[in-house]
């Protein structure tokens, strides 16, 4: 059997975002089961693009999953909270789940600078 590996996942939403964020926690919860911990909800002004501000969270689990399926799976959530190209072309970004750690695989470098994934993971209660 493949050795579950730590996760994290950085959530972010700046249209509908506490139903946004709402939909994405209970598809998470739905897929990773007890073994899910989230970090409280901030609130941020948008980098890199013109929008309104963006509600963020960071979810910590494990998977046995590799990585090119957590992808895909991750892709399929966004889609279900309604991501869309077009929309995303417009700086609506409904859902965006950005895979931060893959076991000892660390993604997404830049984020990790960035001041609420630094409060966010100090904050975090595990």
């Amino acid at each position: 059997m493949t050795e579950n590996k730590e996760l994290i996942l950085a959530l972010g939403s700046n249209c509908d975002q506490e139903a946004c964020m709402s939909e994405a926690i209970s598809r998470l919860k739905d897929m990773f089961g007890d073994d899910i911990v989230f970090s409280e909800r901030m609130w941020t002004v948008p980098v890199g693009i013109a929008s309104g501000n963006f509600l963020n969270c960071l979810v910590f689990t494990h998977t046995a999953h590799n990585l090119a399926n957590i992808t895909k799976a991750m892709k399929h959530i966004e889609k279900l909270c309604g991501n869309r190209k077009r929309a995303r072309t417009n700086n609506i970004v409904k859902m965006d789940i950005d895979i931060l750690k893959y076991g000892e695989q660390v993604l997404h470098e830049n984020d990790w600078t960035r001041d609420y994934v630094k409060q966010l993971m100090k904050a975090c209660p595990f």
